[in-house]
């Protein structure tokens, strides 16, 4: 896995910038560790409020990859297709990926946040009229277009949580 170390003034700290896919595997070994394998859609959705969180308590990107509309809500394209084989299915494979100890204790709380719910209730939580997946989404008009990075920091971001 290659790390990246971006600096960010806001915060005049160093955070790691990760790819997404490794976020995504530690996401899945995570869950499996817990008992609690998740498909595919779950995961998108894990990886979305990750993100979320990660900025919320740090105020860097977790990952820079695109997160797009697509139907069932925010989608990192990359990491469903790594997936996409598992169809509906809990994703067996366990992986090793790196991730800092801050970070992880970061991730880990987002993963116990949303894990206990449904896969309905995050599309649900994802699909909120004025919420980012919902102004780039349009009733379908922005199907598989990226939702702005500025738009979740904007409308999911706003709180900051430490």
């Amino acid at each position: 896995m290659e790390m990246k170390w971006a600096w960010h003034e806001s915060m005049e700290m160093n955070v790691m910038v990760y790819e997404a896919l490794d976020i995504a595997k530690y996401i899945v070994t995570y869950c499996i560790g817990q008992g609690k394998p998740i498909s595919n859609l779950k995961l998108q959705k894990m990886l979305y409020f990750a993100w979320i969180d990660y900025y919320k308590e740090t105020r860097g990107e977790l990952f820079l990859e695109d997160i797009c509309a697509w139907q069932f809500g925010p989608v990192v394209p990359e990491v469903y297709y790594e997936f996409c084989v598992y169809g509906g299915f809990p994703i067996t494979q366990e992986y090793k990926v790196h991730v800092v100890q801050k970070d992880r204790e970061i991730l880990d709380g987002s993963i116990d946040r949303y894990a206990a719910n449904t896969i309905s209730e995050l599309v649900n939580r994802t699909h909120q009229p004025g919420k980012p997946w919902a102004l780039t989404y349009k009733d379908g008009a922005g199907l598989r277009m990226t939702i702005p990075y500025d738009t979740i920091i904007a409308l999911e971001c706003n709180s900051y949580v430490k």
